[in-house]
């Protein structure tokens, strides 16, 4: 009896029999948050004065991107915090956190978290906000590499499962 009970819960659910069916199921569903992250966020090309300046429309992409994602997610989503003067960032999801913290008199971005911890500098050239890391040498990987906004979520939820579409617990038609 056992035996066929758990044939007939495999029989259910198509990732329950095979587990290369599971991770493929998990790997396109972070694909598919990553193209919602990068649709979501603007490419407006536009220069700004400051390091403030700049990282407010970093937080601004921040939020468009956020705002996608938790519609995807629900209310287990990505929390958006702004504190201002000086102006700092918090981004926090399940386990996960991020800082970003400005320095205005050194026109810097001090970020903690996600294994991103240093010191950033925007880069005036780049199409959206993007840091670039002050902290990497040019030996390390990653060095040059930019920061955006739709990376940084990407980071952030990288562990992100979508929720199990409703129908899928529907039981099955019978013919």
């Amino acid at each position: 009896m056992n035996e066929t009970k758990s044939l007939r819960m495999a029989d259910d659910d198509p990732s329950a029999q095979n587990p290369i069916v599971a991770a493929a199921m998990r790997i396109r569903a972070r694909r598919d948050l990553g193209a919602e992250i990068d649709s979501a966020i603007s490419k407006k090309a536009q220069s700004y004065e400051d390091a403030e300046q700049s990282l407010r429309a970093f937080a601004d992409a921040l939020r468009g991107g956020i705002a996608r994602l938790n519609a995807i997610l629900g209310k287990d989503g990505v929390k958006f915090i702004s504190l201002e003067k000086p102006l700092r960032i918090r981004l926090r999801f399940r386990e996960q956190r991020v800082a970003l913290d400005l320095d205005d008199v050194h026109q810097l971005v001090r970020i903690d978290g996600l294994d991103l911890s240093g010191e950033y500098q925007f880069d005036p050239d780049a199409p959206t906000p993007a840091l670039i890391n002050l902290s990497k040498i040019s030996t390390e990987a990653g060095y040059g590499q930019h920061l955006t906004a739709a990376s940084l979520l990407k980071q952030l939820t990288a562990e992100a499962e979508l929720p199990r579409p409703e129908h899928l617990d529907e039981p099955p038609l019978k013919l």
